[in-house]
């Protein structure tokens, strides 16, 4: 028994430890927008419940004992013992991985509701994709090959990857500013509650756009005599609808991937 107790302790205590990993907390002195750069281990954002910005990660990287008294060249201070620095200047809070080595390590980052983010995740060294939940607010993002997941948040979004995929599902949309969700060669794929008002415009070439909302077309065909009868195909990638009578701007654009269009 005394044995069995001893293993429990070997394997449990340090998985423990490493669930709970490291937090570094930072207040705002405005809160305004969140800058996040240079940060390209996987990345999870959600909405804090408090007015603190809350930074968790699992980093734990130790100095070559040839660095001691040494300050690594050309890059910010590691302020949080997390292998990123945080600064704050006119209103703008500045999140930035201050090693390379960041990119093998999962960072989960909480910031207080309404807050803008912006985040630039187009680095090629990029190992991982971003996960937002529940976060109410403006977001920013860039990807060069990183998936975005976006889950039960309302936006407004504005989102543009090269070759990543974009996934959303709406908790309502944001009807005081417009949301584009786009990929060149990725899927866009958006999930929006049936109640919704929106004005929808997609934006395809080579890919196809599936749907099981009841959009309503905005386009007036304009038909000439050898017309009667026929119905009108439309030659271009771009058209427009509206949801529920029409709302805020909702822009969907993918060159060669697919769009889908779900009701929640």
């Amino acid at each position: 028994m005394k044995k069995v107790a001893i293993l429990i302790a070997v394997f449990v205590f340090p998985l423990m430890a490493f669930c709970q990993g490291k937090k570094f907390e930072y207040t705002p002195k405005v809160k305004n927008k969140v800058e996040i750069t240079n940060l390209i281990g996987e990345i999870s954002i959600r909405n804090a419940s408090g007015p603190a910005i809350v930074i968790e990660s699992d980093y734990d990287m130790e100095r070559p004992e040839r660095a001691e008294g040494l300050k690594l060249l050309g890059s910010a201070e590691d302020n949080t013992d997390l292998g990123i620095s945080v600064t704050e200047e006119d209103g703008v809070v500045k999140i930035s991985g201050v090693t390379r080595q960041v990119q093998d390590f999962d960072y989960v980052i909480s910031i207080p509701a309404g807050i803008a983010v912006s985040l630039d995740y187009s680095s090629p060294f990029v190992n991982g994709d971003l996960d937002i939940d529940s976060y109410n607010g403006s977001l920013e993002i860039t990807t060069l090959t990183a998936n975005v997941t976006i889950k039960n948040s309302t936006g407004p979004f504005t989102v543009n990857s090269v070759s990543g995929d974009v996934e959303v599902v709406f908790s309502k949309i944001n009807q005081d500013e417009p949301t584009s969700l786009a990929s060149v060669s990725g899927f866009v794929d958006v999930t929006i509650p049936t109640g919704e008002k929106a004005n929808i415009e997609i934006s395809n070439i080579t890919g196809n756009v599936y749907n099981n909302l009841d959009l309503q077309s905005k386009a007036k065909d304009k038909k000439d005599d050898r017309s009667f009868g026929m119905n009108t195909i439309k030659q271009n990638g771009n058209s427009s609808y509206t949801l529920n009578g029409g709302g805020q701007k909702l822009l969907l654009n993918s060159v060669s991937g697919n769009i889908y269009i779900r009701k929640k």
